[in-house]
């Protein structure tokens, strides 16, 4: 695939200048519609990678989804800050984040994603710390459908096709995988914009995954739990840890949901990581009696993610990838529920 490069700022090179995008996909032949769906996939990417700016804002008025979040006026500086709070301060929008318990970037989560690509035959510096960023898996996709384009406009029916199964693998093994708990994990942060953007992501990537004509992905699964409340030396600080790892309690708390905690019952959470920040939000509950109060408004959070999981599995094309994330939302308020009934120490 000579001159179809990813580059290290995330972004694809050869690509066409014009930006047609998914709007009215039925009168759209399969050369069109692929090509639509690469131009949107690359729009998308770049939102979130880099996110709005004045040079993208015309394209994004055209996407009623997303030019109904947009302010009357546009400021640049407001933007960007917009774009620094959620992915930068909050939610880190990485597959690694999500699918390893560690939840260190560069991890094998993401050599396994940077070696997807180059095994597709792109090639140039990858960056590893990026290579499994939001922005970044889309734009892939961007290119391996502007690629199919270009081979059925051709009539290379066999370098089409090949693109699809790159496609759907990649739906499969990647980016479906993590893109449910993280569109709950954004729409908790309340920004419209980034709420709209990531669900109009996650849509596409579910129509495009029903699109490619293939049965349903089989399950996928997730690294097995500690289990906590068996061992004895088990206090708060192992809990804190098993509900930030995505993984394991199948939710993401951001900064701003342990803050949100925190003000619903008038306590401080102090400063540090996630971790140190729910560590010092249960501390103060202690001081003030109400730790049980607190674990019943984390467990009503981690119900509503519950309950999303269970609508988004109606969709037969969605329950392979969603059908984990429930079941370990479905565990984690069991555990915050047997916590309440009897509250391990705090250290």
């Amino acid at each position: 695939m000579d001159g179809n490069e990813l580059d290290s700022r995330g972004q694809f090179a050869d690509q066409a200048e014009d930006q047609v995008l998914i709007t009215n996909v039925s009168s759209l032949s399969p050369s069109q519609l692929a090509k639509a769906r690469g131009r949107t996939y690359d729009l998308l990417g770049r939102l979130i990678l880099n996110g709005l700016t004045a040079e993208q804002l015309p394209f994004v008025k055209a996407i009623p989804e997303l030019a109904a979040t947009l302010p009357v006026s546009f400021d640049a500086d407001e933007a960007a800050a917009d774009h620094q709070q959620i992915f930068g301060f909050n939610v880190h929008p990485h597959e690694s984040i999500f699918l390893d318990p560690a939840g260190l970037l560069g991890g094998p989560v993401a050599e396994v994603v940077l070696l997807d690509y180059r095994q597709a035959g792109f090639s140039g510096q990858i960056d590893s710390d990026m290579a499994d960023h939001l922005g970044r898996e889309l734009r892939y996709l961007a290119l391996l459908s502007d690629l199919e384009a270009k081979a059925r406009t051709n009539n290379l029916r066999d370098v089409a096709q090949r693109m699809a199964g790159l496609q759907r693998d990649f739906l499969d093994d990647h980016l479906l995988r993590w893109l449910p708990p993280l569109t709950l994990s954004i729409e908790q942060e309340s920004l419209a914009f980034y709420t709209a953007l990531v669900q109009l992501a996650f849509d596409v990537a579910t129509v495009h995954r029903a699109d490619l004509l293939a049965e349903p992905a089989p399950e996928f699964t997730l690294p097995e739990p500690p289990e906590l409340l068996t061992q004895k030396d088990t206090g708060l600080r192992e809990i804190a840890a098993y509900l930030l790892a995505p993984p394991y309690s199948g939710i993401y708390l951001s900064r701003d949901d342990i803050g949100r905690l925190a003000r619903k019952h008038e306590l401080p959470r102090g400063f540090g990581d996630r971790q140190q920040m729910l560590l010092n939000l249960w501390r103060s509950a202690t001081t003030y009696n109400s730790l049980e109060a607190s674990l019943e408004a984390l467990q009503e959070l981690v119900s509503s993610w519950h309950d999303t999981y269970r609508q988004m599995a109606e969709n037969p094309y969605l329950r392979p990838f969603v059908a984990v994330w429930e079941t370990r939302a479905a565990a984690t308020m069991a555990l915050l529920a047997e916590m309440r009934s009897d509250l391990p120490p705090l250290d």
